[in-house]
């Protein structure tokens, strides 16, 4: 069922996938790794999608593996040369490599967009598996900025942690796609290489 070289495609999230997305939301493996950590109340996460579906600007697509939802796309900024992403994987029983199908969804999304010129990521410092993702995918690390304090998995040890930004022009990208594809394993290639995103109309 879960075989990583069958369609991954994103779609427009809708009313639809309300629910299902405040539920990934409010789980504790994402929540740790965003900015914004607290669990999210209904009537709030419904304010956040009446929010996003009259910005012009933002665009969040949902990540279906065999038309199953497994995950998000966030994307900002998309009327502006340079756009913003993030993404996480709501589901845990993905398929294999899902993490680097997200990664190379973005940027072949970004690089569609006639006006868009980069692309940039935030990603805290204990998020490791993100920050080896944007190695791999040759982002360039333009800063790191302390990002504060914060308490994990309800213990009461508060630790420190960083802000890592990203950037990744299109230029670049366009010059170095086949390169990087080639250095994913064969089955992560093929689905790359599936990967479509379906019309808003």
């Amino acid at each position: 069922m879960n075989d990583v070289t069958s369609e991954h495609c994103f779609v427009p999230i809708n009313a639809s996938h309300l629910s299902t997305v405040w539920h990934w939301r409010n789980s504790e493996r994402v929540r740790e790794n965003m900015h914004y950590d607290k669990l999210i109340a209904w009537d709030e996460h419904q304010h956040w999608f009446e929010t996003l579906m009259q910005d012009t600007n933002r665009e969040c697509w949902i990540y279906c593996q065999h038309s199953r939802p497994v995950g998000v796309l966030n994307v900002s900024d998309t009327q502006h040369s340079v756009m913003q992403w993030g993404c996480y994987l709501g589901e845990v029983n993905c398929a294999p490599g899902s993490g680097l199908i997200l990664e190379w969804a973005a940027l072949e999304y970004a690089q569609q967009k006639i006006n868009c010129n980069g692309l940039e990521a935030q990603v805290l410092s204990f998020n490791t598996s993100a920050l080896k993702l944007h190695m791999l995918f040759e982002y360039e690390r333009v800063k790191i900025e302390s990002g504060g304090m914060r308490q994990s998995n309800g213990q009461s040890d508060i630790t420190h942690y960083d802000i890592h930004y990203f950037y990744y022009a299109m230029q670049k990208w366009r010059q170095h796609r086949d390169a990087v594809l080639v250095k994913l394993p064969k089955p992560i290639q093929r689905a790359c290489q599936q990967v479509t995103f379906l019309s808003k109309e």
